[in-house]
């Protein structure tokens, strides 16, 4: 399974009503056209692949896979809810499926002023036969 699928069944699992849109791997352009012309009035998070590694080597072979992915979370103007406390909610849902948090970073869109969180998480998935 794509570490996107598996970092999305996460999110959808724990129905985080603070999470008006979740996109996987692109935000279609049709509704990046739509949400600027609503003034970013929804939350959107968007989850995207960034490592897929073979580790745990032994005799020429791996037998673990390193999924990571970056989450983003681009929070409405309206936003009304306590962003750490969302955050923290999201990370405890990601640690509790035995992902691990690797760094998160903050910024502002300088166009439009919104709010972005993204943060890192991994999990090693075991994979059958080593080979």
């Amino acid at each position: 399974m794509k570490a996107v699928d598996m970092a999305a069944k996460v999110i959808t699992d724990n129905s985080f009503s603070w999470i008006d849109n979740l996109y996987l791997d692109f935000i279609p352009e049709d509704d990046l056209k739509a949400e600027d012309q609503a003034g970013n009035n929804v939350t959107d998070c968007l989850i995207t692949g960034v490592d897929n590694s073979p580790t745990t080597w032994g005799n020429d072979s791996f037998s673990e896979l390193l999924k990571a992915v970056e989450i983003q979370l681009f929070y409405s103007l309206n936003f009304s809810s306590d962003t750490d406390q969302c955050e923290v909610a999201l990370m405890k849902a990601f640690l509790a499926a035995s992902w691990s948090i690797q760094r998160q970073d903050e910024s502002q869109d300088p166009d439009t002023g919104q709010a972005i969180k993204t943060i890192y998480v991994s999990k090693l998935q075991n994979i059958l036969g080593g080979s």
